[in-house]
């Protein structure tokens, strides 16, 4: 017998992190050796809305890319690159399941493929199982919109993307393959051309440059394919993820994926329009306006306060009257105090007879730079 070290003993427990906005939902089984799992992550908006329908991404792997792919899409859908959208990870209930044994059978649809075990249906069956069982509970509990599906995958998951691409072509609309692997699925694409079967839905199929040489190649050619195969109608881009090995580009990869798969329903496209902007696309000039207040903490004194009050106060009017975008405030710091806002003008001569119009700047207490933003 040993004793317990009273630090050890006394230790707190502290709550497990849980990410907010979600929930888990355990699928009816259709398969004796595993039980299926869905990771959902939900809009914002979704309780306030309750009329609204949500598009859906699906991900592979979602024990691991869940929740990566879940702060992505918040993250665009903050920006407006994407509406409010539902994520979904796909995986496997039950504890400490075999990931990595499970995912082979399920993702590959080969009978052997490495170190993996597969029976050449797991990738049929698991198809079949988001076809017959996710996708419709997600329509009834989660008002996901049929008509805007996205599967997304990385690797063995990326091969499963491109395999449901091949073999059920309108069932999503768009596919994205982070570093698929892409021989497991020749004789699938063979297959695909010879029977005509097309997709107008987005494809985009992604590697790493410093992953393996062969493999990243492998990737460029079953590309070309598709492209001289005419199997892709709804756009066909790839992508290379700069500086990493295989697995590492999953960020990149499905950031730039969902902009391309969901362009046709992004709510804003190009620059963003609603804050910071003009609508005559006039040049931005910063203002920044600052005056040194004397030793670390020291009081302004009063002269300085007063004019300080006065380009406060004048700043405000300028705002009030949509002649600047925006003005910022900085408390006395050290021995400076500052402030800054945003001038749209014809050119730097229209903003400098602005700005002397301050009384602070006339009476030669606050000292100002412009500085035009680059292009």
């Amino acid at each position: 017998m040993h004793s317990v070290p009273a630090e050890a003993a006394s230790a707190p427990a502290y709550p497990p992190h849980v990410v907010p906005n979600t929930e888990l939902r355990v699928l009816p089984r259709t398969r004796p050796d595993r039980l299926y799992q869905l990771q959902i992550a939900l809009p914002a908006d979704f309780k306030k809305h309750p009329e609204m329908k949500y598009p859906v991404v699906f991900v592979a792997d979602g024990y691991w890319a869940f929740t990566t792919v879940a702060a992505i899409c918040a993250n665009l859908t903050y920006g407006k690159n994407v509406p409010p959208m539902l994520v979904v990870g796909l995986g496997y209930a039950g504890d400490n399941p075999d990931y990595d044994k499970l995912r082979g059978t399920d993702l590959l649809p080969v009978t052997s493929h490495g170190s993996y075990e597969t029976d050449g249906a797991g990738a049929k069956e698991f198809l079949a199982m988001i076809e017959t069982s996710a996708i419709p509970l997600l329509e009834k509990d989660y008002r996901a919109d049929p008509a805007h599906r996205y599967l997304m995958g990385c690797s063995a998951g990326g091969a499963f993307a491109l395999y449901a691409m091949l073999t059920r072509p309108e069932l999503f609309q768009g596919y994205v393959a982070d570093s698929p692997w892409v021989d497991a699925v020749w004789n699938v694409e063979r297959q695909a051309a010879d029977e005509h079967r097309i997709t107008t839905a987005r494809v985009f199929i992604s590697s790493a440059e410093n992953e393996w040489t062969y493999y990243r190649q492998q990737i460029g050619v079953f590309t070309r394919r598709l492209e001289a195969d005419g199997l892709v109608k709804g756009g066909l881009e790839s992508h290379r993820v700069p500086n990493v090995r295989h697995a590492a580009g999953q960020p990149e990869s499905y950031t730039q994926g969902l902009l391309f798969v969901t362009e046709p329903i992004a709510p804003e496209r190009g620059i963003w329009t609603d804050w910071l902007t003009d609508s005559q696309k006039r040049p931005g000039f910063a203002v920044n306006f600052w005056t040194k207040i004397g030793a670390a903490g020291a009081a302004l004194a009063s002269e300085q306060e007063q004019a300080w009050q006065a380009h406060e106060a004048y700043a405000a009017k300028l705002l009030a009257a949509k002649l600047v975008d925006l003005t910022t405030t900085s408390p006395p710091e050290s021995s400076y105090r500052s402030s800054s806002l945003v001038v749209f003008a014809a050119d730097r001569a229209a903003v400098e007879a602005l700005v002397r119009e301050d009384p602070a700047v006339k009476s030669g207490l606050l000292n100002y730079e412009v500085i035009q933003a680059a292009e």
